[in-house]
């Protein structure tokens, strides 16, 4: 069986309307930009396209390539860290009893949301009211920069060494996960790891024929 798509269990399954909602991997916005360039360098370029074979040999022939991604976040899911659902209906939702509002501040790591209280605990054997995804306040956006360098070496017609050393998120930028969104959960509003690892160099060396 292949399952495409997103889903959930019903919080109430007597009414399914209450589960319409934005997909959780919804995705408003992206920009994303990628290159291809060969570098102006060596025989019969437009920079130094004099130079002697050994010198092509290093400087001459090298291309850069780059994708660029910046991306809005997703959508929230909230649950209940000891919240107790009917029998044979799906887990707890939160009530949400004011507005929810991310926390711009230098802190948001530790403290995502402006204001956890606006986050309640239903009662035991009632239902929240909080959708079944929020988009009003989203998970962290990403910005992601992939860069390499490579060249092809010649040995015959048909033959050569390509050697390229490629960087994965090249400017070590931090891209944060989702905060815990358990509510009454000990690190609810807390983010505690990151979705993308730090900056990651790699070699490569292949032989073309």
């Amino acid at each position: 069986m292949t399952w495409l798509g997103s889903f959930s269990s019903l919080q109430d399954p007597n009414k399914p309307q209450l589960e319409r909602s934005l997909s959780t991997f919804d995705i408003p916005h992206v920009i994303q930009f990628s290159y291809s360039y060969d570098l102006p360098f060596g025989r019969g370029r437009m920079m130094l396209g004099n130079m002697p074979r050994w010198a092509e040999l290093i400087i001459g022939g090298w291309k850069t390539n780059g994708i660029w991604r910046i991306a809005d976040g997703r959508p929230l899911t909230f649950t209940v860290a000891d919240g107790t659902p009917l029998p044979t209906y799906g887990g707890q939702r939160p009530n949400i009893v004011g507005t929810p509002r991310r926390n711009h501040g230098s802190d948001l790591v530790d403290n995502y949301f402006a204001d956890n209280s606006v986050f309640q605990r239903p009662d035991d054997f009632t239902l929240g009211n909080a959708p079944r995804a929020l988009g009003s306040v989203r998970s962290p956006w990403h910005f992601t920069t992939d860069l390499s360098l490579g060249k092809q070496f010649a040995i015959r017609e048909e033959m050569n060494f390509e050697f390229r050393i490629e960087a994965r998120n090249a400017f070590n930028h931090p891209v944060f996960s989702a905060p815990d969104t358990t509510v009454h959960d000990d690190n609810f509003g807390k983010i505690t790891q990151t979705s993308i690892g730090p900056r990651e160099i790699q070699l490569a060396l292949k032989f073309n024929f």
